[in-house]
């Protein structure tokens, strides 16, 4: 099926005029501390690449406590400011939910849970258009909250499809730097990689004050990737005290894209977490292709 019949929504033209680039969906993410008063802190600026005309079809925010105070809760949304003026429509207002992890009391408490929520839209943007992304905080807290939010766009928006091929590259990782995960080859046979997906989980003994928040990013020599900054399926909040307890991850979310790729394209995997963790986190990123 060709990727016009594939879109759910699209830009009149845009899926036609794109081929010659190759590559179809991007996303882009940004991270930092959220703030410890109530109200707005900016955690960067995300600017669409040159070309489009593009259509921001998704957007996600992940907040997690880095140290855990009792009788706070944690999480907030994510507000979208145009910072230039041809967004269509102009996304004023938008909120999109980071999830909420409720208050505790004691001197101990179990790592909080941001599973990952993805909120469709339909933004229409030029090439270089920039979009700030500010995160708002609803209560004072003693400690920032971690945060990772991020866009998703294209000329369109795909579909999610069977997914009959899929590899993994994975890693055990513990610093705050963009880091190499593994190398996927694809197939010989692979035409066009259709879905992404992302988890984390934390391994060793749990260490207070680290939480297991981040994002991953896809690059390749054979392929023109960039931005590719994906979210993983599920954030984890630093616990308190010596008998924290970790939890059942969510399950997997797999992002849907659109990416044309030769075959045997070798694709280069990276993750950056938010706060360097004392030991070693499992990360391992899916990559579905036909």
């Amino acid at each position: 099926m060709s990727p016009e019949g594939r879109q759910l929504r699209t830009l009149s033209g845009a899926a036609a005029s794109f081929g010659a680039s190759g590559i179809i969906s991007h996303g882009a993410a940004v991270a930092g501390a959220g703030g410890t008063t109530a109200g707005d802190t900016s955690l960067g600026t995300i600017t669409l690449p040159a070309g489009g005309e593009w259509l921001i079809y998704g957007a996600y925010c992940q907040a997690v406590a880095q140290t855990r105070t009792a009788a706070e809760k944690r999480g907030g949304y994510l507000k979208l400011v145009a910072l230039d003026g041809d967004v269509q429509p102009n996304p004023s207002p938008f909120r999109v939910s980071s999830g909420l992890t409720g208050s505790y009391l004691g001197a101990t408490a179990n790592v909080g849970i941001a599973p990952l929520r993805v909120q469709r839209c339909a933004f229409k943007a030029p090439g270089k258009t920039r979009i700030e992304l500010i995160y708002n905080n609803t209560i004072t807290q003693t400690v920032a909250d971690q945060v990772v939010a991020g866009l998703l766009f294209g000329p369109y928006e795909p579909e999610l499809l069977p997914m009959n091929f899929i590899d993994i590259a994975r890693a055990a990782v513990t610093a705050a730097v963009d880091t190499a995960v593994a190398t996927v080859t694809l197939a010989e046979k692979a035409k066009r990689i259709i879905g992404v997906a992302g988890v984390l989980a934390q391994n060793g003994v749990l260490t207070t004050a680290e939480e297991l928040l981040g994002f991953f990013r896809l690059s390749s020599d054979d392929i023109n990737l960039a931005p590719s900054q994906y979210p993983f399926n599920a954030a984890f909040g630093a616990g308190l005290g010596g008998l924290i307890g970790n939890d059942y991850a969510p399950p997997l979310v797999w992002i849907p894209v659109d990416i044309p790729t030769p075959g045997g394209a070798r694709v280069d995997v990276f993750v950056d977490l938010n706060t360097a963790v004392t030991n070693g986190a499992e990360v391992e990123v899916y990559i579905a292709y036909e």
